[in-house]
């Protein structure tokens, strides 16, 4: 049985992870979410606006009241803004499996930000909410987000044929998964 907690604060070595407040509008906006570069393998349009981000904010705080909701604000510590966001989705109550997804500035690539995220976000999934699997999926073509769920205890299990429609198409996705008693193994 899953134990839903809500999002609730998380921490790293240099890493918060928080809710999201709508006084994060002007970060995102400026950190990712305008971004055309950060949005090519998304589901999401780059936004031409900050009201576009500020709706998109509205929506996901509403959801927090739900305790099945988990979507984080990737924080540096010492900081109080967004540079990425990070979200653990319920695929199967009964089978106890969830997906994770997330994004992060383009300033931000390459120095290991997303990988810790990632890992506090597992840990979290596996041992507080009870999840027994949680997978991931990237475009064959976004071969840095692999690398980010393999250092981060992932395992590889294959490729699926035209997973997703991004801004180029569909587009075939490499799974990854981690278990939960893969846990000891890798993290």
């Amino acid at each position: 049985m899953l134990k839903h907690k809500g999002t609730v604060p998380l921490e790293s070595e240099r890493l918060e992870l928080r809710r999201f407040t709508l006084n994060d509008a002007e970060a995102m906006f400026k950190n990712w979410t305008s971004d055309e570069e950060v949005a090519r393998y998304m589901r999401w349009n780059a936004h031409k606006s900050i009201d576009e981000t500020k709706n998109v904010l509205i929506k996901r705080i509403e959801k927090y009241n739900n305790l099945g909701t988990y979507h984080w604000a990737i924080v540096l510590k010492g900081t109080d803004m967004p540079v990425g966001n990070i979200v653990l989705m319920t695929s199967n109550e009964y089978d106890r499996c969830a997906e994770v997804a997330y994004c992060l500035g383009k300033q931000y690539w390459g120095r290991g930000i997303i990988t810790e995220a990632l890992i506090t976000v597992l840990k979290f999934g596996l041992n507080e909410v009870n999840y027994n699997r949680i997978e991931a999926y990237h475009s064959v073509n976004n071969i840095a987000s692999g690398k980010v769920m393999k250092n981060a205890g992932m395992r590889y299990e294959g490729r699926m044929r035209k997973k997703y429609l991004s801004h180029v198409g569909f587009e075939d996705s490499d799974l990854y998964a981690i278990l939960r008693e893969d846990l000891l193994d890798t993290i």
